[in-house]
């Protein structure tokens, strides 16, 4: 047993040994991890080369259509209004709702962070609202570990919703017979006590102390119920796709109303003295675009994915029949892959940002440009997740995630359930991706959950929800931030500070996981 389990982990445990001890980029760490995978499976799996050859090229497919798309979708439409100046204007228009501090973090690092999780993820919801709380005056590393915590909430449903469906598709739920709410929901409900918490933690952080509360509590409160109410009612009735980035608008727009709307003298320690008012003078002093405009490409992707979705079910099914299905592993128990041509969020997210950033005064040029600039600079970045798809694919037809899952059922038991979350929380800390972390172990939870005669979805849930802790703390994550508010090097400083707050986070989700198991 134990040499059956040391074989099956060769795997996981290179991607954490050369990401953390060798600081490898995950793109490389990854390429090796599937050569190796694909070795091991040859010589101690008894896999022919074209069962290794069709069982890498799943994976591969499954990463590409539909995780790839969506991936290059998010940055396209992201990038886009970067270059039309939609971005600008969305910035300008929350830095100016109010000039309290905490009030701002509220804005900036939980509703605008969430907001940039659930359309792009990737990073962007810790780099941008990062960046621009520096600007306005903020400490920079105050500023990284707030967005950090204010991250820590979503990035299961990131990039419309990438992660779990990824975990879908990897954990085998289609061919089960299990549809994609039946793992959203599980996700959003442990998910709920890291809602609640972190715009306390943001407003905790803001003064250095739980006095900072005083004066502010009935808007952090309406930030949460705004927040988690709209989104756990999408991701239980609809789908995990827009879960995030609805309730991140919904919150958004309480929290702006609710800053705009106080009154009262602010005390002084929480002021706002912003730092750039000169280039913020400049640059209110050049024509911009309407705030509506701005947040067109947005609005439409919103749209478009509730207009095809289960909601209007004429339309969905017409779109969802358009598809194909074909089995491409050259083995015993090959599972049928599905290929949904148009209604899949990222077409959605390219003919938003198509639609957007022409209304946005974009010429076909830039569209073309944008486009061939994002494929360059993210080409990487999906290929990794290719990578670590394809390694997931062989483990699973090899038989090494069921050697795994007898293994930590061995050694824990009926005890597992509570360590669920962490395995995802390791996962996510390693690669620094959501994605990256349901895939590698979405299989693994659902070997484990029918040795243990568990409802799979909920470990799968689990896993994801300790992801999004997880990322708090992984060292690409903290790099993006430190980066982002120009303090290269202070790497240390930001995890220091977030460690503990990521301990407590998975804690709370290791609890929930073991009473939802018990009840």
């Amino acid at each position: 047993m134990l040499l059956q389990v040391i074989l099956a982990i060769i795997p996981i445990a290179w991607l954490i040994i050369s990401m953390t001890a060798f600081k490898m980029s995950g793109f490389n760490a990854c390429g090796i991890g599937l050569i190796i995978t694909a070795v091991e499976c040859l010589a101690v799996y008894g896999m022919s080369v074209v069962q290794v050859g069709t069982g890498a090229l799943e994976g591969a497919l499954a990463a590409i259509w539909p995780i790839g798309i969506i991936m290059f979708g998010a940055m396209f439409v992201y990038n886009l209004s970067l270059r039309t100046g939609g971005m600008d204007v969305i910035k300008n228009m929350l830095a100016s709702v109010s000039n309290d501090k905490r009030v701002a973090a509220l804005i900036l690092g939980w509703c605008f962070g969430n907001f940039m999780e659930g359309i792009a993820g990737f990073g962007t919801a810790v780099a941008i609202p990062a960046a621009m709380m520096v600007g306005l005056g903020f400490d920079p590393i105050a500023s990284a570990v707030i967005c950090l915590i204010g991250n820590a909430a979503s990035p299961a449903f990131g990039a419309i919703g990438t992660p779990t469906i990824s975990a879908y598709n990897t954990a085998g739920f289609e061919a089960m017979g299990i549809d994609m709410i039946s793992l959203s929901a599980p996700t959003s409900l442990l998910l709920a006590g890291l809602c609640i918490l972190s715009p306390f933690v943001i407003v905790w952080l803001v003064g250095g102390t739980p006095k900072a509360l005083k004066g502010v509590m009935p808007i952090t409160i309406v930030s949460v119920v705004s927040f988690y109410v709209p989104f756990y009612v999408i991701s239980a009735f609809v789908g995990p796709e827009l879960s995030v980035t609805i309730g991140a608008i919904i919150s958004l727009v309480a929290v702006v109303i609710m800053g705009r709307r106080s009154s009262g003298d602010i005390p002084e320690e929480y002021l706002l003295e912003k730092k750039d008012e000169a280039a913020q003078a400049a640059a209110s002093a050049k024509p911009q675009m309407s705030v509506v405009k701005a947040w067109i490409p947005y609005v439409l992707i919103v749209i478009f994915i509730l207009g095809s979705s289960k909601l209007v079910p004429p339309i969905n099914s017409a779109l969802g029949a358009i598809k194909s299905t074909v089995k491409i592993y050259a083995g015993e128990n090959a599972g049928a892959l599905s290929f949904s041509w148009i209604n899949t969020p990222g077409v959605w997210m390219f003919l938003a940002g198509i639609i957007g950033g022409l209304v946005q005064g974009a010429s076909i040029g830039d569209l073309g440009a944008e486009f061939v600039a994002t494929i360059k600079k993210y080409w990487k970045a999906v290929a990794t997740v290719v990578f670590i798809v394809a390694i997931a694919k062989l483990m699973g037809y090899a038989g090494m995630v069921t050697k795994l899952a007898n293994g930590l059922v061995a050694l824990t038991g009926s005890f597992y359930p509570f360590i669920a979350p962490i395995i995802g929380g390791i996962g996510c800390f390693v690669t620094g991706s959501a994605t990256s972390a349901c895939v590698m172990f979405a299989k693994l939870q659902t070997e484990i959950a029918g040795q243990l005669n568990i409802d799979p979805t909920w470990l799968v849930a689990a896993n994801s929800a300790g992801a999004t802790a997880g990322k708090m703390i992984s060292p690409q994550s903290i790099a993006m931030a430190a980066a982002a508010i120009s303090v290269a090097g202070s790497d240390g400083k930001i995890m220091s500070a977030t460690l503990k707050w990521c301990v407590l986070y998975l804690v709370i989700l290791c609890v929930c996981c073991y009473v939802g198991v018990i009840l």
